[in-house]
């Protein structure tokens, strides 16, 4: 059989309307057909799914299964209307473009599925930023709608589209922050700035990158809020990239010691502190230097990277009790306070049984044990206030 005469012999057939047995005998062959054509599609996918790493079954098999089958259905509706001689048409031209709608979806989505998932990131391992994903979808979906509307209505859009002043005006002026947000996301996508998974600081929010879109970027908090910052924003923001250019982070603690405490022992109680945290890197080693010498106190900074940003508020309060410690075991006070000069008063029995020169303990009391610690009371700093003019205190 000559298969060129197919389509003659499909217009001869139409042309004269058939029968209602006829048509509907027609279309459920082609609905038979169809679903003989699905089953056998989908199970090579099937099988290629398995075969491979991506997800192909989620995104071909289970995702597309239903368009199919509305397909296969819509042909043969659409075979049973050709067949009765073009009844209705209006269904005629809605059905053919669900048709057409269906078909560029599927083709759509199963281009996006070998080339970007399979081909680019399984085979050539490059990842496809998702903004530029969606771009490309949209320009696809874009496109294939104004075709099958023009090609079902006999209209051309896209000229149309092009060459109104008024349309392209008003949609410019609609558009202005969407397309602002869309070209700052290209922008920050063509730099690299930041990935989904980064902790990030931007316009005062600190935040982990959970997604990153066309207009968009959405932030987790701390708290496990989600902030969503435009990305003009973000475009014209001061960016800090807590994981850039590795995930290795540097982490600064501020420490106050006594005046008179040694800074050998500070920095030993500083390394001794570090090497307790096992989160703490070995590699860079933690640092520490002298910041500040005050009257009252010394002002020290300890310097540790961590590999998770995101502990780092439990890692610096464990760095700073493990430095108390040390500093307790150093014998190196934390407290400006012990770095002022002290009076040591001793206790013990008064150097006079009676009298106004009695001791400071106190004259009457009874005899203290000679043994015990003396008392150390800090000195007082404050000057005494002078008497008032012309007076006595």
């Amino acid at each position: 059989m000559n298969l060129d005469r197919l389509p003659a012999l499909w217009a001869d057939l139409i042309r004269a309307p058939a029968s209602l047995p006829v048509a509907l005998a027609i279309s459920a062959s082609v609905l038979a057909l169809g679903f003989f054509v699905y089953r056998l599609v989908f199970a090579s996918l099937s099988r290629l799914a398995g075969a491979t790493q991506t997800s192909l079954d989620d995104l071909l098999v289970r995702r597309m299964r239903l368009p199919a089958r509305m397909l296969v259905a819509l042909l043969a509706m659409h075979a049973f209307i050709s067949l009765r001689g073009g009844e209705l048409p209006m269904l005629h031209k809605g059905v053919l473009l669900l048709e057409l709608a269906l078909a560029s979806y599927l083709a759509i989505e199963i281009a996006e599925t070998l080339i970007i998932d399979y081909w680019l990131a399984e085979r050539r391992k490059v990842q496809l930023p998702a903004l530029v994903r969606h771009l490309l979808l949209t320009i696809l979906y874009l496109v294939a709608g104004l075709s099958i509307v023009g090609a079902v209505t006999g209209v051309d859009l896209v000229p149309l589209l092009a060459t109104s002043t008024v349309i392209t005006v008003v949609l410019g002026l609609a558009l202005q922050d969407t397309l602002g947000n869309l070209f700052a996301g290209l922008a920050l996508h063509s730099e690299r700035s930041f990935g989904v998974g980064d902790w990030i600081l931007v316009d005062g929010v600190e935040g982990q990158v959970i997604y990153v879109g066309w207009r968009s970027t959405r932030l987790r908090t701390f708290s496990g809020d989600v902030v969503i910052l435009p990305n003009s924003i973000i475009a014209k923001a001061r960016v800090q990239n807590f994981c850039a250019p590795d995930r290795n982070c540097a982490r600064n603690i501020e420490m106050l010691v006594a005046l008179a405490a040694s800074p050998e022992a500070v920095e030993r109680a500083a390394r001794r502190a570090c090497a307790e945290v096992p989160e703490v890197l070995r590699e860079p080693a933690p640092r520490l230097w002298l910041a500040a010498v005050t009257p009252l106190f010394q002002r020290y900074v300890i310097k540790f990277w961590i590999a998770d940003f995101e502990r780092h508020d439990l890692l610096e309060s464990e760095v700073m009790k493990a430095f108390f410690r040390a500093c307790r075991d150093e014998g190196v006070a934390l407290s400006p306070a012990t770095a002022q000069p002290a009076l040591a008063v001793e206790i013990g029995p008064p150097a006079f049984a009676a009298g106004p020169a009695a001791g400071v303990a106190g004259a009457a009391g009874p005899a203290a044990d000679p043994k015990a610690a003396p008392l150390v009371l800090p000195a007082i700093v404050v000057a005494p206030a002078a008497p008032p003019p012309g007076g006595h205190r």
